[in-house]
């Protein structure tokens, strides 16, 4: 994690998606907030509580190595808040 700050949402949203495909541990992390009160839901997945479980669960999706190509085929953005509809390639 980092102390990085995003200037937009599309910011923050596009380093997850690279971090994502590149299986990059450190740039994932460094998207989300360091603060023990987050909270990760993975697609057919639990809910992931807290820095350490979140990163422990992105290792563990990484652990093979880059092998998730990322196409967001339709974005919607409604009252602030933005939602991607993902494709995934594996």
């Amino acid at each position: 994690m980092s102390d990085r700050i995003f200037p937009t949402a599309q910011d923050a949203e596009n380093a997850f998606y690279e971090a994502l495909e590149r299986a990059d541990l450190e740039a994932m992390m460094g998207v989300w907030a360091e603060d023990e009160e987050i909270v990760c839901v993975h697609p057919s997945g639990q809910r992931v509580t807290g820095a350490e479980n979140v990163r422990e669960s992105w290792r563990q999706i990484f652990a093979g190595g880059p092998n998730m190509r990322v196409h967001v085929t339709q974005r919607v953005v409604v009252a602030g808040h933005a939602d991607a509809l993902v494709e995934r390639e594996a």
